[in-house]
């Protein structure tokens, strides 16, 4: 990322710009209230690499699956790496839209985007507030990619009409990708918390089982992205047909659902 982009971006993670991820719990929740006391150099590390990280984690497994994508749209984008990594893709998108309902973690994502030397018509990012309905017409996007985002949604009704409205504005055809922790393990991914998945508590994350993964999609052809990713891998590319059981052993859930 180049400067001046650089030292505003790390400014707006130093004031909390990626440190509230649970916009629907009765204030800030006491995960999110621990998470803002302070920006530890690895978090912010992290956040400055997530363009990179998701260019091989996400966006090569995209490419290699769907070939291209006209429109796109990253729905929960955070300080906007998705975003960016998508609009450099071989996607080949002519459209990236960002939306998160953080409106300082929108502002991120567009000083990251600039400093990528992506201008507005090719990435742009808009604060949407958490339950609302999305700002697009039905079926306008090919692609609508959601990264760590169902989580920290804090109930079951709440998550199904949040996917709803990512199909709705998918067209026929299009794909949604969603990447969720696995909650086949004994401490929540994110928060830490022995059985938090199963233990939930307000203000602190969990992640949807499989079944209820496939329930939200119901209709659609849902698909792991384990497979793709395998393939890809420079070590373990010839263990792509032991992609099951990869599934179930990794941390995250991603799935592909192809609308019909």
């Amino acid at each position: 990322m180049r400067e001046p982009f650089r030292s505003q971006f790390v400014e707006s993670v130093l004031r909390g710009a990626a440190s509230r991820d649970i916009h629907d719990s009765d204030g800030t929740g006491e995960y999110d209230a621990a998470l803002s006391q302070g920006v530890s150099e690895r978090f912010l590390q992290r956040e400055l690499t997530r363009v990179e990280m998701h260019a091989t984690s996400l966006c090569a497994p995209l490419v290699r699956r769907l070939g291209a994508a006209t429109r796109i749209l990253d729905a929960g984008c955070g300080t906007g790496g998705t975003t960016v990594a998508l609009a450099l893709s071989g996607l080949a998108p002519d459209e990236v839209v960002g939306i998160d309902a953080s409106a300082e973690a929108v502002e991120a994502g567009r000083i990251r985007s600039l400093g990528y030397g992506l201008m507005p018509e090719r990435a742009r990012f808009e604060h949407v507030p958490a339950g609302q309905r999305l700002p697009f017409p039905d079926g306008h996007f090919d692609l609508v990619t959601c990264v760590s985002v169902l989580e920290f949604i804090s109930t079951d009704a709440a998550r199904r009409a949040f996917v709803a409205e990512l199909l709705r504005v998918t067209r026929s055809g299009g794909h949604v990708y969603l990447a969720t922790p696995n909650p086949l393990r004994m401490r929540e991914y994110h928060s830490r918390r022995w059985l938090g998945d199963w233990r939930r508590k307000q203000g602190y994350p969990w992640s949807s089982s499989t079944a209820a993964l496939k329930r939200m999609f119901a209709g659609c052809q849902v698909e792991s992205m384990v497979r793709e990713r395998l393939r890809l891998h420079p070590r373990y590319g010839r263990l792509a047909w032991a992609a099951p059981l990869a599934a179930i052993a990794s941390p995250w859930q991603r799935v592909l659902a192809r609308k019909p």
